[in-house]
């Protein structure tokens, strides 16, 4: 009963770290969104400057815009990282929680077993009390 309690602890300690994961990986899904939707008003401006006749001012700008769209894709990357790290540990603990799952069906599963079994070795017995005081009253 004391292993069975501390397997459950554990298991929902698990639920708990796979649901925040989760959590965390939405919000990075939505930062990468977000980065994306930075890294495309930046190609835009390119596009804009490109477009512009060569003034210095808007060499300079162009050269921050593609300043920012390098950072951009940086960022990009190690939050599809991060994201993908994310996913494998939410699949492992996933993972893992299965298993404990399985373990513990099979533990309930022998447990019933035996207390069927107890059962009715107990009604064997009961049959043999009432038989032995049937042979004492005849005797």
């Amino acid at each position: 009963s004391k292993s069975s309690e501390e397997v459950k602890q554990q298991n929902s300690e698990l639920s708990e770290k796979v649901h925040s994961l989760v959590s965390e990986n939405s919000a990075m899904k939505l930062d990468m969104e977000d980065l994306h939707k930075k890294l495309e008003m930046a190609e835009l401006m390119i596009q804009q400057f490109s477009n512009q006749a060569g003034s210095l001012d808007a060499n300079q700008q162009l050269q921050m815009a593609l300043e920012e769209k390098v950072g951009l894709e940086t960022q990009v990357a190690q939050l599809s990282e991060s994201l993908h790290q994310l996913q494998a540990e939410r699949d492992q603990y996933v993972e893992k929680l299965k298993e404990e799952r399985s373990i513990w069906q099979e533990r309930v599963q022998q447990l019933s077993e035996q207390v069927h079994t107890m059962a009715e070795e107990k009604e064997k017995h009961m049959a043999q009390i009432r038989e032995l005081e049937a042979n004492v009253t005849e005797l």
